[in-house]
């Protein structure tokens, strides 16, 4: 029996289509629904990067630092505890984004803050303050003097 090019055409849609879900089926430990999904663009890149708590780095030193800071003029906290130049940013963080790091930690970036007075500040060197930038007596904790000899 003969059959008209539409029909051979539909049959081989049909056929092509079978195959074509057969074939992607086959793995019955992935769930129907999240079959042939692509990740949503905002999907964080790094644990924790739209996290509305704030970071808390590496524990740098054991106790704050004392640093006469300038009303109104930026400065940029060191958050990672990387810095060369604590406890204010020197970039070290960006090195941090091209290691191995970047897929089991969070993105740092430094704070950016200013100051209403011009006089001295005690900023945190431990990294772990509630109170970013400044020193909060989070230090005095057991496994924070432990942590740095």
């Amino acid at each position: 029996m003969a059959m008209s090019l539409c029909a051979v055409r539909r049959q081989v849609r049909s056929l092509r289509f079978y195959f074509c879900t057969r074939n992607l089926s086959s793995d019955d430990s992935i769930p129907e629904s999240k079959k042939n999904q692509r990740p949503h663009p905002e999907t964080p890149q790094f644990p924790d990067e739209y996290s509305t708590e704030p970071l808390k780095g590496k524990i740098y030193d054991k106790k704050p630092f004392r640093l006469e800071l300038m009303a109104n003029k930026n400065y940029f906290w060191c958050v990672c505890g990387t810095s060369k130049s604590q406890p204010l940013c020197d970039g070290s963080h960006k090195k941090l984004w091209g290691t191995s790091q970047k897929k089991n930690m969070p993105k740092w970036q430094p704070l950016r803050f200013k100051v209403e007075e011009t006089k001295e500040y005690w900023l945190c060197n431990c990294k772990q303050t509630d109170k970013q930038p400044f020193c909060d007596g989070t230090h005095k904790q057991p496994h924070i003097q432990a942590a740095v000899k």
